[in-house]
């Protein structure tokens, strides 16, 4: 398992709170939280007793639910 350090120096930039994180990617946050338990929303890391989103895993989520048409 990568050290929480080791994580947190691979993504650079601010952190985003689950109402910031939510926002971001148009949701609300209940929805992100409800996908966070469901396992199937972004990368979510713990700060203290807050769950934080870096933008980079929010855009790579957001990339990943995207459908292309042929």
């Amino acid at each position: 398992m990568t050290p929480p350090d080791e994580v947190a120096a691979a993504r650079p930039g601010p952190v985003l709170t689950t109402k910031q994180a939510a926002e971001y990617v148009g949701l609300k946050p209940q929805t992100l939280r409800r996908f966070k338990s469901e396992g199937v929303g972004p990368a979510a890391f713990k700060q203290g007793r807050l769950n934080v989103y870096y933008p980079a895993d929010l855009d790579a989520w957001l990339e990943a639910r995207l459908v292309r048409q042929p």
